[in-house]
C-alpha cells in the first residue's frame, strides 16, 4: 500500500526540476521560440551546479553555477536561432548533443573515475517533517522547491498582469504587429532565452545539489523533453505547466514503487515517457500554442 505522505513528499520533490525548466520553456514559447533542446540545458546546469559546489563545498555556490551555466548554453541556442535565423528544432537538436559530449568528457576530467559527493540544500524545516501528511510535502522540501513553487506564481503574473508580459505574449503571437508597435521582437525573445536558461539551469542544478550529492552523464534522463509534454498539457500557461510537472512527478514516483512482479521492468522504467507521448497525441488537436510559434 502506497503511504500518502511519502507519495506527496516524492511527487513535490521528483516534480522540481521539470518545473524549473517547465517555467522557462513557458516564458521562451510564448515569445515564439521553442526549444527542444530543455535536456542540454538542464544537463549543463546539472553539471555546472555539481562541480561548483564539491569545489566551493556550499550547494548556494553550486545552484548560482548552475543557473549561470544553463544561460550560457541558452545564449548560444539565441545567437544561431536569433542572430542567425537557424532551424529551431535542428538548433535545440544540437544543443542536446552538445551538452550531452561537452558534460560527460569534462565529467571523465573532474573525477578521474572517482565517486565525488557534493553538498546538498538541507530542508527548510527537517524538525517538522514528521508532522502527518504536510509534515513530508511542506517541510521535508529543500529551499529549491520552494523557489520553483515562487517561479511558477511570479511567472503567472508577469504573463498575466504585468505589461511586459503582455508585451512577449504579443510578440509571440503577431511579431509582425508587435514590431510595428515599437516592439523590440528580437530583443524580447532574447530576454525570453536567457530566462529559459536559468530556470532550466537551475531545474539542473537542484538534481545534483538538491536530490542526489552526485553527478553522473545523462543524469537528466528525458526529464527535458518531460517539461516541453509538461508545458503543452498546461496549455503553455504557468499554472498549468505546474500542474502538469507535479503530475508527471507523481508518474515518476509510480514508477518507481511499482513492483516488478506487476509487469516487467522495462514496461515500468518507460510510464512516465510513455504518459508524455500519450500528452502530446492527444493534445495535438487543441493546441493552444501561440501562433507564430517555431516561426
Amino acid at each position: 500500500m502506497i503511504d500518502l505522505s511519502s507519495a506527496l513528499d516524492a511527487t513535490a520533490r521528483i516534480g522540481t526540476p521539470m518545473l524549473f525548466a517547465g517555467l522557462g520553456e513557458v516564458l521562451l514559447e510564448r515569445s515564439g521560440v521553442i526549444n527542444i533542446g530543455i535536456e542540454g540545458v538542464m544537463l549543463s546546469g546539472a553539471f555546472s551546479a555539481f562541480c561548483a559546489a564539491w569545489y566551493w563545498q556550499c550547494p548556494i555556490l553550486g545552484a548560482c553555477a548552475g543557473l549561470a551555466g544553463g544561460v550560457l548554453l541558452m545564449l548560444l541556442f539565441a545567437l544561431v536561432v536569433l542572430r542567425f535565423s537557424a532551424n529551431q528544432i535542428v538548433t535545440g537538436m544540437a544543443i542536446n548533443l552538445v551538452a550531452l559530449g561537452i558534460t560527460g568528457t569534462a565529467w571523465l576530467k573532474v573525477s578521474h573515475h572517482q565517486a565525488l559527493q557534493a553538498p546538498t540544500f538541507k530542508p527548510l524545516l527537517e524538525n517538522l517533517k514528521d508532522v502527518p501528511i504536510l509534515g513530508p510535502l511542506i517541510f521535508s522540501q529543500t529551499v529549491l522547491t520552494w523557489v520553483a513553487l515562487s517561479c511558477a506564481a511570479l511567472v503567472w503574473f508577469y504573463l498575466e498582469r504585468s505589461e511586459r508580459g503582455l508585451e512577449l505574449r504579443a510578440v509571440g503571437e503577431h511579431p509582425e504587429a508587435a514590431q510595428a508597435s515599437g516592439i523590440n521582437v528580437k530583443l524580447c525573445r532574447f530576454k525570453a532565452c536567457l530566462a529559459a536558461g536559468a530556470l532550466g539551469g537551475l531545474g539542473g542544478a537542484f538534481l545534483t545539489v538538491s536530490q542526489t550529492a552526485s553527478f553522473a552523464p545523462n543524469c537528466t534522463k528525458g526529464r527535458g523533453f518531460v517539461a516541453l509534454a509538461a508545458v503543452v498539457l498546461g496549455r503553455y500557461g504557468a499554472l498549468g505547466t505546474a500542474l502538469a510537472c507535479l503530475f508527471f512527478g507523481a508518474a515518476f514516483y509510480a514508477r518507481d514503487a511499482i513492483s516488478s512482479d506487476v509487469a516487467p521492468t522495462d514496461v515500468i522504467e518507460m510510464l512516465p515517457y510513455a504518459l508524455a507521448i500519450a500528452v502530446l497525441c492527444l493534445k495535438s488537436q487543441k493546441s493552444a500554442a501561440p501562433a507564430a510559434l517555431g516561426k
